[in-house]
């Protein structure tokens, strides 16, 4: 039997589309990493599947790595000029996951920055993409969880499957988009506004890029492609039923954005450490200015606390959370 191979094309510097040459109507699957040059974990996951979908390595779960009959491959390191710097952007305070805005991506690249114009190139792709994981880690301490942004009626089944597959118990929901002010802005967002199914997947603290993590995430992301997306041909391709679903054991939605003021910020004693802890309604979560206490009235677990070094007056400080489920 002749062996099939997959076909590669380079789209643009750091976009590899993968295909299986031939007719046929296929899914079409983008995975996503630095999109921050300082959370690596993306890339490391990218370069496996890079190896695997090029046929040079064993597959991380099957003996097959033939792509089926039209489906395409799309593999994104997205922000390179700040993965080559190590940084969370190309320059101090960028941030090429918020430029995925109406108004970025109709405007003029005359006067644009690094970040906006990769944004306008990687959107041409993202419209169209059945599926998009963006892969990121943390500036602080946490568990692995998924965001998923809109679907304010609840997550559709499909939706529900594809964010079980990967390796957490916690699931992040911001119905209102307020990462970004209550506007579609982030990767994942903007495969949403197109129709598509976009994943936000949190690995922890960027510096955990341990084997056995890139493994776990590879692994998760190659079942996805086999078992739900059905863009990989298996002979170990699994027959039975997948409309149950696994059900993440703790659940929270975005309830506020702090942000820094020109009257300063500090945290209270022990607080703004680590994602989702815990901050019990009416005790402070910091202090604004010399002394006013930042409160709110219910149990709030913050999460993206950003490191001194991302601070910028009007800019977020944090998130605020509920706890929904556990």
């Amino acid at each position: 039997m002749t062996r099939a191979y997959n076909s590669f094309t380079r789209l643009a510097h750091g976009i590899l589309e993968f295909r299986r040459p031939g007719a046929g109507t296929g899914p079409r699957v983008t995975v996503v990493g630095g999109v921050h040059g300082n959370e690596r974990i993306g890339v490391r996951v990218l370069d496996a599947l890079r190896l695997a979908l090029l046929q040079l390595t064993p597959s991380p779960l099957t003996t097959s790595t033939t792509l089926a009959p039209g489906a395409v491959v799309t593999l994104v390191y997205a922000n390179e000029q700040a993965l080559r710097i190590g940084k969370r952007g190309s320059t101090p305070h960028a941030d090429l996951n918020r430029c995925f805005t109406t108004e970025i991506l109709t405007a003029s690249s005359s006067s644009s920055t690094y970040e906006e114009n990769r944004a306008r190139e990687l959107a041409a792709i993202f419209a169209k993409t059945d599926v998009l994981v963006d892969l990121h880690s943390t500036n602080k301490p946490s568990e692995p969880f998924i965001r998923i942004a809109g679907h304010a009626h609840g997550l559709s089944t499909d939706m529900q499957r594809l964010a079980a597959r990967l390796p957490c118990q916690i699931l992040l929901r911001d119905p209102r988009f307020l990462l970004a002010d209550g506007r579609v802005a982030l990767t994942d967002e903007y495969v949403g506004s197109c129709g598509g199914l976009g994943i936000c997947y949190e690995s922890g603290v960027a510096t955990d890029l341990s084997t056995e993590k890139v493994e776990s995430i590879t692994q998760s992301l190659w079942t996805m492609l086999v078992e739900d997306m059905r863009a990989i041909e298996s002979p170990e391709m699994s027959t039975t039923d997948n409309s149950s679903v696994r059900h993440f054991e703790h659940v929270y939605e975005i309830t506020q954005v702090f942000k820094l003021t020109e009257r300063g910020f500090r945290w209270a004693d022990g607080v703004g450490t680590t994602n989702f802890q815990c901050v019990p309604a009416g005790k402070p979560i910091g202090f604004v200015g010399e002394n006013e206490p930042f409160v709110v009235n219910y149990d709030a677990h913050i999460v993206f606390p950003k490191v001194p070094e991302l601070w910028k007056i009007g800019a977020p400080l944090g998130w605020l959370t509920k706890k929904i489920s556990s």
